[in-house]
């Protein structure tokens, strides 16, 4: 029976468990009698180089100077993740690399697979990927897989197999095709393969899914559904897992869920007494009433992708919002004593400075009725609908600029309104604004789990 290693690569926040790697595990194990185990490095790598940020972060009572400890821990952690990254582009190890890559063989195992859930991870995973493969002799080879929404060229040249879900891996793990029909999906998560107790947060927050894909798929500067199609979870095994889990503290990380569907997950979990989270879209089917129902089931806190305060830009975005109803969603929210996070994104094509402005000026008119600004500048994505038909959406050009270990970083102009640079200007320009606002430090945009523990 071959030995299966299920690897997460530095970096990233540390704050919860990985959702993809606790998964796979689960439904593997349901399926494969061989031996199967998980190496959360990017905990690992967090943990030896910043075990003082660990302890404070653990440790709620010390937090009452939490955005100057968090704001330095996040200048520190920055300047680490890009000095090492800068090694790897010069093909050098990057720090802890020997120690990480120990803990990797040290499993001895026949099949590495990585589960690459952000750009930032690609760094470390190449270098961990090259060195596996440098190590394979006539005696005993280590095959490499790779999977997630962040694998890129590199990645993929460098490892043995790209794959697309878990059926795939089983197939590659077993050398045969499966019946889908005979597989167990009836399983419950494991999440004693990781100590909980290690994330950087006091308390453990874990992360579920309860679909896949986003139901809606017409915001037209997104690609995190990759076309994929839509599919709902069993809720009852949810509840299984949540029960099974023996925690308190859990984050919905699912793209996209509509009211009916939240109103039937809280319907099973409101007698657990658990604490939740998730991110929504402001429409009216979340009024005072569907709130209050998802508030007495443990929803304390929401993220909310508001976008912009203009009406023409969330037209142009195809969000499906509208103004009014936002205010009326967040005025909903803040009766409820649910916590909320509004995402913003600013500078997308065609934005005007007046329309800037104009959701600048929803911020400050709605602000008692919000907890936390989270704001971004648009950036061009591939396999997004302004990407096919840039024109459509006030984009003149497109260039591609290649990089070492990334896929190449899209520049644009546009054809009218604020390029990139004045609206990440105008950005700061407000930053004392936003402050104002908020009612939580701004670095638990990092943190959200913070955030839910708060």
């Amino acid at each position: 029976m071959k030995k299966v290693l299920l690897v997460y690569p530095p970096f990233c926040t540390p704050a919860s468990p990985p959702f993809s790697l606790i998964n796979i595990e689960s439904f593997l194990k349901a399926n494969y009698s061989g031996e199967v185990n998980i190496l959360d490095l990017n905990l690992e790598f967090h943990k030896q180089k910043f075990p003082e940020y660990q302890k404070y972060f653990q440790d709620e009572t010390n937090w009452i100077d939490y955005e100057t400890k968090a704001s330095q821990y996040f200048k520190e952690s920055k300047h680490i993740y890009s000095e090492n990254n800068k090694l790897v582009v010069n093909g050098e190890e990057p720090e802890l690399f020997n120690e990480l890559l120990k803990q990797i063989t040290d499993k001895n195992p026949d099949v590495v697979a990585f589960s690459i859930v952000y750009s930032s991870q690609a760094f470390f995973a190449l270098s961990l990927l090259k060195a596996i493969k440098s190590l394979n002799s006539s005696k005993k080879k280590i095959t490499t897989v790779i999977g997630g929404p962040a694998i890129n060229e590199k990645l993929i040249q460098a490892s043995d197999k790209t794959l697309n879900n878990d059926i795939e891996l089983l197939e590659l793990i077993l050398d045969k095709k499966i019946v889908e029909s005979k597989l167990n999906f009836n399983y419950t998560a494991n999440y004693n393969s990781v100590n909980l107790k290690n994330y950087f947060t006091p308390k453990p927050v874990i992360p579920i899914k309860t679909s896949n894909g986003c139901y809606y798929q017409q915001c037209v500067f997104c690609s995190h559904h990759k076309n994929a199609k839509y599919t709902n979870y069993s809720l009852e095994l949810i509840k299984k897992n949540i029960i099974a889990s023996k925690q308190k503290y859990f984050f919905l990380i699912d793209d996209m869920i509509s009211a009916k569907r939240l109103l039937e997950f809280a319907r099973q979990v409101k007698d657990l007494k658990i604490k939740w989270a998730c991110q929504l879209k402001p429409t009216k089917e979340y009024n005072f009433s569907v709130l209050k129902k998802l508030k007495d089931a443990g929803l304390e806190m929401v993220m909310w992708g508001v976008e912009s305060g203009n009406q023409r830009i969330l037209d142009a975005m195809k969000k499906g919002t509208n103004v009014s109803d936002i205010k009326q969603v967040l005025v909903n929210v803040h009766k409820n004593k649910i916590k909320n996070i509004v995402y913003i994104m600013f500078g997308f094509p065609t934005e005007t400075k007046e329309e800037f402005i104009d959701t600048i000026d929803f911020l400050k008119e709605n602000s008692e009725n919000i907890d936390l600004v989270s704001t971004s500048i648009f950036g061009l994505q591939n396999d997004t609908k302004m990407f096919s038909n840039p024109q459509k959406y006030g984009i003149s050009s497109v260039t591609e600029e290649k990089r070492t270990v990334l896929e190449p970083k899209i520049e644009y102009e546009t054809t009218s309104g604020l390029s990139r640079k004045e609206a990440a200007k105008m950005r700061e320009k407000y930053k004392k604004t936003f402050e104002r606002i908020n009612k939580y430090p701004k670095n638990m945009n990092y943190f959200r789990e913070h955030m839910l523990l708060k």
